[in-house]
């Protein structure tokens, strides 16, 4: 597998020197919307290991190639457009074109401006802190100080971040797709029994909330829910699990959070533990460690035993430190049918979380 750093550039803890440099408003918030996306699309991909990074980067990463996340900022509101910065050498000028091919395909994409246009750009402090034989690319999406193309590049960040991934694999040699791919997927955009849990976001996070706001959710308020959401968006993507199924099934099992074992202080999400028995059930201490519990025991389900990456072997460490997981279990559902059986009885279980995951789509 390629070592694929991703860094969301003004995203803290910052680099030493580079403190105060928090980025054009909106930058951070949207290289590291892209990051999330960007990684979720390469755990997904067998291929690549991608190791996601804040601005302060650690001495000696050792990799094979380098993507450093930004956009651009200035006083005149009419700038526009994309470029890329990166050391004057094939190898980074390659990618910097892939990926530039790759916007290019994109309806109403932001210009190509010139690439290198500053000092900064092509001598970005992020490459003498990273060791690649392959590529190191600073990608500049667009101007955030520009509203037509900030409000743009907001709503195409997976496109971009699918473009990024693209370029990876022409670069490497894989091809042009983008990654692993299941059957069930392409049948009208539709969820089924069989879709993969390792995928791509197949749903923004705004859908599921829209989706669990609508319904009752019992002692949490509106607030907690986007909050609940917006952890599972935050470590599902990152070990290449798509959250849309994640909360699909938190849905399933919770009654949308207004069942007894996800209230405070319960706050179990999926039914871990519960058997039906007085007081058999786990309780978690705050919703984070809920969310990473539950994304972490499902990603067990999904991978076979000794198949994990670093980050994924490490979630699912945690998650199951907190209730053990039959080996026989490991790898036993890569797609949602996978569950119905194992993790509950009920034979439409897949079914039912398919149905609820094409609800918050359509919502």
């Amino acid at each position: 597998m390629k070592r694929i750093l991703v860094q969301a550039g003004h995203k803290p803890p910052l680099q030493p020197g580079h403190l105060t440099q928090t980025g054009a408003p909106g930058e951070a918030q949207l290289v590291s919307d892209i990051q999330q996306a960007l990684v979720g699309l390469l755990n997904a991909d067998e291929n690549f290991h991608p190791i996601p990074m804040p601005g302060k980067l650690d001495d000696g990463l050792q990799v094979d190639a380098a993507i450093f996340l930004h956009a651009d900022g200035v006083d005149n509101p009419a700038a526009h457009g994309f470029c890329f910065g990166f050391p004057s050498f094939d190898v980074n000028r390659r990618l910097a074109e892939l990926i530039a091919d790759e916007f290019e395909k994109l309806p109403n994409h932001p210009v190509h401006r010139a690439d290198n246009p500053t000092k900064d750009a092509s001598e970005y402090y992020g490459f003498a802190h990273t060791h690649t034989p392959g590529p190191e690319v600073l990608v500049e999406h667009g101007f955030v100080t520009n509203p037509t193309e900030h409000a743009w590049l907001k709503a195409h960040v997976q496109q971009l971040a699918r473009a990024e991934h693209t370029a990876l694999r022409r670069f490497f040699g894989f091809g042009p797709g983008h990654g692993p791919v299941h059957p069930a997927d392409t049948q009208a955009g539709r969820i089924t029994p069989d879709s993969a849990l390792r995928a791509a976001p197949r749903a923004p996070a705004q859908k599921a909330e829209r989706f669990m706001l609508a319904r009752g959710h019992g002692g949490y308020t509106d607030a907690d829910v986007r909050n609940i959401i917006a952890l599972y968006y935050a470590v599902a993507p990152s070990v290449g699990l798509d959250p849309l199924l994640v909360i699909a099934q938190m849905v399933e099992e919770t009654g949308n959070l207004t069942s007894f074992w996800s209230q405070r202080p319960r706050r179990n999400p999926a039914g871990i533990g519960v058997t039906g028995e007085p007081g058999a059930g786990v309780s978690f201490p705050d919703w984070k460690t809920a969310t990473r519990a539950h994304t972490g025991r499902l990603l067990a389900y999904s991978l076979a035993k000794n198949s994990a990456n670093p980050a994924q072997a490490s979630l699912i460490t945690e998650a199951l430190s907190f209730r053990p997981l039959p080996d026989s279990l490991r790898g036993a559902a890569p797609t949602l049918r996978g569950l119905a059986g194992t993790w509950a009885h009920d034979p439409q279980y897949a079914a039912n979380i398919s149905s609820i995951a094409n609800q918050i789509r359509g919502t």
